[in-house]
């Protein structure tokens, strides 16, 4: 009877000290490329999805002919860590002991406080630290390998006590570095501008955006230019854009997208436009139902005000009032406009209305003054 009791009093002691330890994976993600640098991305997962990862040293080698990596890294400049970097971790880093490998190395200390990380189960992912290389070759391929074997790696459980079990880690081989360009130039044409650019070589190119960015705006795709896919001989794209219009400094730049949907930028080119005088334009389309455009030139950062009036002399709305810099400007009128005493707006019976642009502030006496009017027709 006392050996019984023994034995069943130990059990759960035994059981615990024969768990199985944890299947972890990785993978490498290109998260960001240029025409100098390459981002990658490491990730991890487990097949369980409830294990919590303490204390790792994780090996990789990388093809030193494409790509290179500092002596000393920089954290928060050269490399970034996602979920293993503070907190309950001490401070992680990225060594370099050799010319091609790279140590990713965690270190959560033991305490019965600590909890670790809990690691995503497959198939998603845990980000764990993003590194950044300086591309040394455009025109080759880069690789980076996993070193599993190697004597230094290791990745333990939350307790830094349990080895756990290397799964599938794969490696990143031969990735395609950007297309080269040899120049991109932007020019303007009789009020349009015209984009101009060659390749020397190109590898899996699927083609290019044209991304423009008017003042202090955002970027916006504006175009796309198929690619030719693989060349080693130089190759020579256009592209015309033709609606230079909502103020006086566009930026262009190109986004040359790979066939695996990788991508990088180019470099910026400029054009600023500034016109000779003030101008109105007819309204287009006219007649109208129920938008039509009004577009207005200013020489000169200047107040513009406009307003549309009904054939009676009644002012309908003021469509804007504001400053703008020198350029080209657009705005739209819509029949649906003004609000009735329900609070539903209301759409503008068919005839004639009278749009006037006016520039300057005639209350401060700012900006040169200067005003012009022209007719328009809704018809329904």
């Amino acid at each position: 009877m006392k050996l019984l009791k023994f034995l069943v009093y130990f059990t759960p002691l035994l059981l615990a000290t024969f768990i199985s330890p944890t299947t972890i994976n990785g993978r490498f993600i290109v998260s960001n490329i240029d025409s100098s640098k390459l981002s990658i991305l490491l990730q991890v997962n487990t097949d369980t999805g409830a294990d919590d990862l303490g204390g790792a040293t994780i090996v990789f080698s990388f093809d030193t002919t494409a790509i290179s990596f500092t002596c000393n890294p920089v954290k928060d400049f050269d490399y970034f860590f996602h979920n293993f970097c503070g907190g309950n971790y001490s401070p992680a880093t990225v060594t370099k002991p050799m010319n091609d490998k790279i140590w990713v190395n965690i270190d959560l200390p033991y305490t019965h406080t600590n909890n670790g990380t809990i690691i995503a189960k497959k198939p998603r992912w845990t980000d764990v630290v993003t590194i950044k290389f300086n591309i040394i070759d455009p025109s080759g391929t880069a690789s980076l390998i996993w070193n599993k074997t190697s004597l230094f790696w290791g990745i333990y459980d939350a307790d830094n006590s349990t080895l756990w079990e290397t799964g599938v880690f794969q490696d990143l081989l031969d990735l395609t570095l950007p297309i080269e360009l040899s120049s991109f130039s932007a020019k303007l044409m009789d009020g349009d501008v015209f984009l101009n650019w060659i390749t020397k070589t190109e590898v899996n190119n699927f083609g290019f955006d044209i991304e423009r960015k008017i003042n202090e705006s955002e970027w916006v795709k504006i175009g796309f230019v198929e690619g030719y896919g693989n060349s080693n001989s130089p190759k020579s794209y256009s592209f015309m854009d033709n609606n230079v219009i909502g103020g006086n400094i566009f930026n262009y730049r190109l986004k040359q997208i790979d066939t695996d949907g990788g991508y990088e930028y180019s470099g910026i080119v400029e054009i600023k436009i500034v016109p000779g005088n003030f101008a109105v334009y007819q309204n287009y389309p006219n007649p109208f139902n129920p938008t039509t455009k009004i577009r207005y030139q200013l020489p000169e950062a200047n107040h513009v005000e406009i307003k549309i009036f009904n054939v009676l002399g009644s002012e309908v709305t003021t469509l804007l009032d504001d400053n703008k810099e020198p350029g080209i400007y657009e705005v739209e009128f819509s029949a649906k406009v003004g609000s009735a005493s329900d609070g539903n707006t209301y759409i503008l019976p068919s005839g004639i209305y009278i749009y006037r642009v006016v520039t300057g502030n005639s209350s401060t006496g700012s900006g040169n003054r200067s005003a012009e009017t022209k007719k328009m027709v809704l018809m329904k």
